[in-house]
């Protein structure tokens, strides 16, 4: 009697099990899809063609400028925020639970003040200044929270009062400058709950 060969068996299982892996993968990517990157208020393929560009408008401007940001709540009290910082440049992450502790939480009404340090002479070009609030948890859900204004003190903006929402988000800061419309981008993670001061 001749044995049983299970090798085209063996084969057509293989060919079967990867032609599932497939379609569960293709399956789990159209429910999850890609999300647009929005810090740099543009396409990814956008940004990657002009990503040198956009590093040397960066340091053009921090070479012309140092800023300071801020949060003023209702009663005028200023929170400084450190963290805020250029897109492209990732700190190294910390501890999670020094990172627990370390969250700064602000109000959720406030202002955002912006003191710029002229570093060199040609620091008197005309800035313009506008503010995004970015959700973690939506695709391409942008908020824009407008123009800063130019405060009676030479090199301070500051916005509108916000009103913003409850819980994880991040400011998109957007600085153009120069004649040529050169552009600055600024972050920083936020954690907004009401507090009383």
């Amino acid at each position: 009697m001749k044995e049983k060969n299970y090798w085209p068996l063996a084969i057509i299982g293989v060919l079967l099990f990867g032609v599932f892996m497939v379609s569960v993968s293709i399956t789990i990517a159209l429910k999850n899809p890609v999300q647009d990157e929005d810090t740099y208020l543009s396409s990814k393929r956008d940004v990657d063609e002009r990503i040198n560009e956009i590093i040397k408008d960066q340091h053009h401007f921090l070479h012309m400028y140092k800023p300071t940001f801020s949060f003023l709540d209702s009663q005028g009290y200023a929170i400084t925020l450190n963290d805020f910082h250029f897109p492209y440049i990732t700190k190294p992450k910390r501890n999670k639970k020094e990172q627990q502790s370390s969250k700064e939480y602000l109000p959720n009404q406030g202002q955002l003040y912006i003191e710029l340090a002229p570093l060199t002479q040609e620091s008197n070009i005309p800035l313009s200044m506008r503010l995004f609030l970015a959700s973690f948890h939506k695709a391409n859900a942008l908020e824009d929270l407008g123009i800063l204004t130019e405060s009676t003190k030479p090199f301070v903006y500051i916005s509108d009062l916000l009103s913003l929402p409850f819980g994880r988000w991040k400011f998109i800061l957007e600085v153009t400058y120069d004649e040529d419309n050169k552009k600055a981008y600024f972050e920083r993670e936020i954690f907004v709950k009401a507090i009383n001061l």
